[in-house]
């Protein structure tokens, strides 16, 4: 039998790789109230955003690192291995992180505010990229050269952040409300973040765990000859030479760059646009309609990511790509035209465009795996860690671009004092009119469609490793490696 078709790994190591992603998300219920927490201080907003600003530009430049940190250093602390010491160290320094974060050391005091949220800030980011890294380069010793095992637990790992998903959705205002009625305000945050951040150290023992039959010791690893003398500069070229990873990356960062602006501005559709073109309170809007938009759109998020996948996967990797970017695009042309005159479409559509980006999000670090194995059949150089822990690049960029999707908002004319003097007598802002209406869905639809298109004609014209290609070159790459063990244990 090809090695690349065998099914070895059990459900119980599935769900123990997928727990991680579940407890994280769990853990990070209370850092999407980072913004509303320093408001509630009295820190100054722009002092927040520098210091978020800082905390990812530094990331940005970790992460383009973090490959070769792990493929150069071997630590022995935390059970050993490549990847299990990483996850055993960051699993405490992003629980401080989120910790401190929500903690007002000195109150008023805007200057210990900055370094807090700083500090917090990276902490919790350099952490996940470390993280992420230990836990893309877990899917192939775990695997192996198996196709079909690699995808099962991308595919797996997928679904269960779906249900994560709904979890932290449908729980975290009410959690905070009823930590509320418990501790005095700002103090019910920080008990919360102290106590949810703990769910990253579960996830975290869990992965280790399931991890340590394949993430061996270096000793004791099959030929082993210590930690590898890899240069800096062999991993530059690894990646920078790669074309087929530099179109994925590429690709991707399109795609969410569209996704990021999206979300840094959709609660403005329902708070402001849904009332004008409905011409409905925007009580009845938000959170009325949007929460029963949101949680129709989770569930059946949940139900495709149980159907697409497996679409996904008759498709191919490729295909699968590019056929759920054109979807993506489509569906946000037709929102752009459509979706503000009538909510309910506006949600249909993006129930299709869940589903289409549900035929590609299943296969998550195979893509960057399939040009990590590539590089390796092509050179003979083991840079698959290095390439993969690049899958982190494009969301980290897209983050850094999308930030300055209210600085666009503010030139098609929006303006958020006016939007809190206005709520505050219950109507809608003087500067929404028709224009601003199409300006708005131009930003919010119109933008995430032009990137999904020029990125699916990416994977469309550039993009050449098929499913049989990656393949041949997981299967001949192991086949390699196993025969360098062999005879370097012969030679010991």
């Amino acid at each position: 039998m090809d090695v690349s078709q065998e099914k070895k790994l059990k459900t119980s190591e599935l769900l123990g790789y997928s727990a991680y992603s579940v407890f994280s998300m769990l853990g990070s219920i209370t850092w999407m109230w980072r913004s509303m927490y320093y408001a509630l201080i009295g820190m100054n907003m722009s002092l927040l955003s520098s210091a978020l600003m800082i905390a990812r530009l530094t990331d940005l430049v970790v992460a383009t690192l973090v490959g070769g940190i792990i493929e150069k250093v071997r630590l022995k602390i935390g059970g050993g291995g490549k990847y299990r010491p990483w996850l055993f160290i960051f699993m405490f320094v992003i629980t401080f992180g989120i910790a401190i974060t929500f903690t007002d050391f000195v109150p008023g005091n805007d200057t210990v505010h900055f370094v807090v949220v700083t500090i917090g800030a990276l902490c919790v980011t350099i952490s996940m990229s470390f993280i992420g890294a230990a836990q893309f380069g877990i899917v192939p010793q775990m695997a192996g050269a198996s196709a079909v095992d690699r995808t099962r637990i991308t595919v797996w790992n997928y679904r269960i952040m779906t249900v994560g998903t709904i979890l932290t959705s449908a729980t975290a205002a009410y959690m905070l409300t009823w930590f509320g009625t418990i501790f005095p305000s700002p103090m019910n945050y920080t008990v919360m973040s102290v106590g949810f951040s703990g769910f990253y150290i579960v996830g975290a023992v869990i992965l280790r765990r399931v991890a340590k039959p394949y993430d061996l010791p270096q000793e004791n690893a099959p030929g082993s000859a210590g930690a590898p003398q890899v240069k800096v500069a062999d991993m530059v070229k690894a990646v920078t030479t790669n074309s087929q990873l530099l179109i994925y990356l590429l690709a991707s960062m399109l795609s969410m760059i569209g996704m990021l602006i999206n979300m840094n501005i959709v609660i403005y559709f329902w708070q402001l646009i849904i009332p004008y073109t409905h011409g409905i309170p925007a009580s009845d809007a938000f959170p009325g309609l949007y929460t029963i938009a949101s949680t129709l759109t989770q569930v059946v998020g949940f139900v495709f990511s149980m159907i697409a996948p497996e679409v996904g996967k008759r498709l191919g990797k490729d295909k699968a790509m590019w056929v759920g970017l054109l979807g993506a695009a489509i569906s946000s042309i037709l929102n752009f035209f459509f979706g503000a005159g009538f909510w309910a479409i506006f949600v249909g559509i993006n129930m299709i465009m869940s589903f289409a980006a549900a035929l590609y999000a299943g296969f998550g670090i195979n893509y960057a795996l399939d040009c990590g194995e590539y590089g390796l059949w092509k050179t003979g150089q083991d840079h698959r860690l290095v390439i993969m822990s690049m899958n982190n690049l494009p969301m980290k960029i897209a983050g850094i671009i999308g930030g300055f999707s209210m600085y666009a908002l503010a030139a098609i004319g929006f303006d958020s004092l006016a939007v809190q003097a206005a709520s505050a007598q219950g109507v809608l802002p003087a500067f929404i009119d028709d224009q601003f209406v199409t300006n708005f869905m131009l930003l919010l639809m119109g933008i995430p469609a032009a990137c999904n298109l020029i990125a699916a004609l990416l994977m469309i014209f550039a993009y050449k490793i098929k499913d049989e290609d990656a393949r041949m070159y997981a299967a001949e790459n192991q086949a390699r490696m196993e025969a360098a063990a062999a005879g370097g244990a012969s030679e010991a």
